[in-house]
Formats: structure tokens, sequence, C-alpha cells
């Protein structure tokens, strides 16, 4: 049987419109999974299937990753598969799994849902699929019966360290993104999140907190279970409901992984955790789950054991190829820690969640185990060793009044007299998994603060870019829809890249001057061509 994956992270409606640069780590590893099983398989970018539809004809089975914001694009895929008449198995899973019982519903053309991580069903559902058993005896996988009911095998499951570290994700991307000398490929290094905190608010639509504080005090094994069966995580995050406790894939398998995507011409690697710092804690605790955000400290040993082992491989030393990290605890955040990333991702950027300027509102409702003062003390360390802060804020969270958004905004003039490079502003969402899933974002009784938010943070991210024009920077060009999008080396903001007409520069690094910016976005003058 052959199996196709298609990538359709981050497609939205079916579109991109800026951020063109970005691969997650997911369908790679589903991918990876596949081929380790020894089916054939093809991994290929939302793009490439969406202008040739008579690609899926060459497969039996289809497999569909994708998010919750990415409804419209799974629902243009669907309708190809059905307008080409297909006749093979489809399957859907990635975070949007979890809403299995709507797309089933809805979806008719969907075969099976895998719900959450896929290395231990996945396989076992293809093995079904190829003999015509039934699925009962796979886990978590949803789908609808013969009377049309919709079924669910099992619970979604947390699959083992040591099997996630075995699999061996895709890594031949030049056969699956266009322009794949371009993008930010994510590696997973750490799956599932270390924040077992749940909010502390009861009476708002079934969250009944009974303040036992199990998940905040308790045994890292009771920390799982929620006697009032609050999702675990910061209110609004769903990652540790749908992917569990933080567990580290060992160092041979991350850097064997980056060694071969190198191989295959990626010029950017992104470290993948919901939080770096959660690497090798979980050995600190073995074996019990690391349940506690901020305690034990950060593994020091280990963060450098990857990092050392990772620039021994000779683009990343001569830096032909950037290694980056994402995301990031500020309580896990010791001058020991900085000293260690300031030596090696030493000018490169860094992102670090606060949400919002009240420590007490975002510890009782929103179980997140951050304080304001552990983002100005990690701010501070990170910048004295030459990295580059940004803060996440987010508007329209339930329960914030006016005095959340008081403090806010005066956090927002502290971040600024930190120097941090970007603060990045997000309105809330309710995702399924989530203790806030049955919460609507309120704005509309906040507008005006809120207004006063956007207007802070957007003038803000305009006057630090500011410090941009002038310079001349080094980009990776993507061309698309006959402009030209200029990716920073060391990462930032995208640069429309001017001065430059002819599309067969897609994939080459060019030098450019700025010359102008915006709250998100700079413009550059194209000066030369430095490598191809």
């Amino acid at each position: 049987m052959k199996v196709l994956v298609i990538d359709a992270l981050a497609r939205a409606s079916g579109s991109r419109y800026s951020t063109f640069d970005v691969v997650g780590a997911g369908p790679r590893v589903v991918a990876g999974i596949i081929k380790n099983a020894g089916f054939k398989t093809d991994l290929k970018a939302y793009e490439l299937v969406i202008n040739k539809p008579e690609l899926l004809r060459n497969y039996e089975t289809i497999l569909i990753s994708a998010m919750s914001s990415d409804k419209g694009a799974l629902s243009k895929l669907l309708n190809l598969i059905e307008n080409i008449n297909y006749k093979g198995k489809i399957i859907v899973g990635g975070p949007i799994s979890f809403e299995y019982k709507e797309l089933l519903k809805n979806n008719p053309r969907i075969n099976y849902v895998l719900i959450g991580e896929a290395e231990i069903p996945l396989p076992k559902l293809l093995d079904n699929i190829i003999s015509g058993e039934k699925v009962g005896n796979v886990p978590a996988v949803a789908f609808k019966d013969e009377n049309g009911e919709i079924k669910v095998t099992s619970p979604h499951i947390y699959t083992p360290a040591e099997i996630i570290s075995k699999n061996k994700p895709w890594v031949e991307i030049e056969k699956s993104y266009p322009d794949h000398k371009v993008y930010r490929y994510y590696v997973e290094v750490v799956r599932g999140c270390s924040n077992y905190f749940r909010p502390i608010i009861s009476g708002i639509d079934g969250l009944n907190c009974i303040k036992c504080f199990i998940c905040r005090k308790g045994d890292l094994d009771k920390r799982m279970y929620c006697p009032a069966n609050i999702p675990p995580g910061c209110g609004f995050c769903s990652v540790p409901y749908m992917f569990g406790p933080a567990r580290s894939r060992s160092i041979d398998s991350i850097v064997e992984e980056i060694n071969e995507l190198v191989g295959h011409g990626a010029k950017r690697i992104v470290l993948s955790a919901p939080d770096f710092l959660d690497y090798g804690r979980d050995l600190l605790v073995k074996p019990k789950p690391l349940t506690d955000p901020c305690h034990p400290k950060p593994n020091i040993e280990m963060i450098e054991a990857l990092l050392s082992s990772l620039f021994e491989i000779d683009r990343v030393r001569n830096k032909s190829v950037r290694i980056f990290i994402e995301n990031i605890k500020a309580c896990l955040v010791t001058e020991d820690l900085a000293k260690i990333l300031g030596k090696y991702l030493s000018g490169t950027t860094i992102h670090i969640g606060l949400e919002t300027g009240d420590s007490k509102y975002n510890s009782l409702v929103l179980g997140k185990p951050i304080s304001v003062e552990h983002v100005y003390k990690a701010v501070k360390l990170l910048k004295a060793n030459g990295l580059r802060p940004y803060v996440y804020l987010m508007y329209g969270l339930p329960l914030a009044n006016e005095k959340v958004y008081r403090k806010t905004l005066r956090v927002i003039s502290k971040l600024s007299s930190l120097g941090v490079e970007k603060i990045t502003l997000y309105k809330f969402v309710p995702l399924p998994g989530t203790a806030f899933q049955n919460l609507k974002p309120d704005i509309k009784q906040y507008s005006r603060i809120i207004s006063l938010i956007k207007k802070k943070v957007e003038k803000y991210n305009l006057l630090t870019k500011t410090s941009f024009i002038g310079r001349k920077i080094h980009v990776l060009l993507l061309h698309s829809n006959g402009k030209y999008y200029g990716y920073p080396i060391n990462h930032g903001p995208t640069v429309f890249v001017k001065g430059l007409t002819s599309p067969g520069f897609s994939g080459c690094e060019a030098l450019v001057e700025i010359y102008d910016v915006a709250p998100r976005f700079l413009w550059g003058k194209f000066i030369r061509i430095l490598t191809c």
C-alpha cells in the first residue's frame, strides 16, 4: 500500500500570506512512522497537492495533518478528493483530531480520525486497512460504524519517550516542499508540557475547582488527574491534555535527524518544544512524570550536551546552517542557563509567554506558573547573554477585568524599558482539550482599554524596528505571488524585498538593505545574491 501524508498545518482557509517559511514537526514525524513501518510513503505540502490533484490517484491511503484553525484548507482538500472520485481511505490527524465528532459528522469522506499521537496506533490502523479487518483493536481511532454512529476505540495515548526517540522522522524535504531551502524546519526535541497546574476557579461553565491543590503541591503522579476533571495546563492551552507531560528525545536521534535535514538542503532548524527548557528535566524526576512546571530547575548538562553535539555538525559550526529555539518558561531561566544559551545561540530570538501583567490572575485564573517578575528577570539574563527576547501577551481572556488590563499596560512600558525586541499580542481563542474550551473571548466589555493595549504594542513594535533602517542583513529569498519575501538568517521580521524581479532566485541567500519598517514587517532593497 502506498500512503500520502499531506501537510495542511497553518494553511487556514487554504492560503498563507507571509509566514510561508514554517514547517511543523508533526507531518514529518507521521511520514516517518509510516515509512519506518514498511509502507511506501510520500509527504507533500498542501500547495503541491491542491495545484496538482492527479497526484492523489497514486495512493491507496491519504493522511491529512491539520490544526483546528485549518478547517477551510481541510474542506478544500476533501472537496478535491471527492471531485476526482478518489477510492482510497482518508485519515485525518494532528491537533484537529480532538474535534473528531464534528469532523466525522460534517465530512462523510473521512474514514478515520486518528486522535493524538500516532506512533502506536497508526501502523496498526494501516495494517487493518490492508487486511480489511475492523479497527476495534486499534487505540485512539474515531470512525462511523455501519449505522452511522460515531465510535471511538479508546482515549488518546501518550507515546513513551523511548518510542518517540526510535522513530526516524521524514527528512526528504526536497520532495515535499517547494523552495525547500528557505523553510524553518521544526525538529521535535520535547513532546508534551510540564505545566500541570490548572485554573483555580469554580462556578463557570463546568470549571469547579475544589481547591485540593493536588495539581500544584501533590505528588508528580497525582498531578496527572484532577478530581474536578479540569484539563491540565494553562486554561487556553491544549498541549498537556493532547500530548501529556514533557518527554525528551535522545540526543543521538535529534542530531541524526538534523544532520540528514542539512544534507537534504535545510538551512534553518528550530528545536521544537512547548518549552525548550523542559529538555532533559524529565530525566531528573524519572520514573515519575514531569508535571511540575518550575521544579526541578533546568537540566543544564543535557541542554549543553545537545547544543554542543549539534555544533559538531560542520555546517552548523560554520553558521551556514542556523539553529534556533523558540518557547521557554521564564521561571526556568537561571544565570547559568542563560550563559549556555548565549554560548551557542547568541543573536537569535527566543519567545517567553506572559499573557497578562497581573501575576495573581495568571496563577489563579489561567493556571500559569509565570509571574511578571519571572519574565523581567528572564529578559535581563537572556539579553545580557546576546539573545533577542520576544514576549507574548493575550487579550479577551476569561475573567480578565479592567485591573488586569491596566497592569498589562504597565508591563508593556516595563518590557519596553528592558528592550525586548518584540511584543506579540494574541486574541484568546477557545480550543478543544483546554479548561477554557467552552468560554468565549470577552472583548466588547473592555474594548476601550484593549484598544489602548493594541496601540501601545503596535507603537513599540514599530519603534524597535526602526533600528533596522540602514542595516544590511542576510535573508533567504522566497518568490510568491509575484513578490519576493526575505527571511532573516537569524530569524526576525519578514522583509518585503524590492529591486529583484526575476522569479529564479527563490531559495537563494541575498544581502538586502532595510529602508522602511512597519509594526510587523520590513522593506529591504536588494543588493546582491550571496549563495544559491
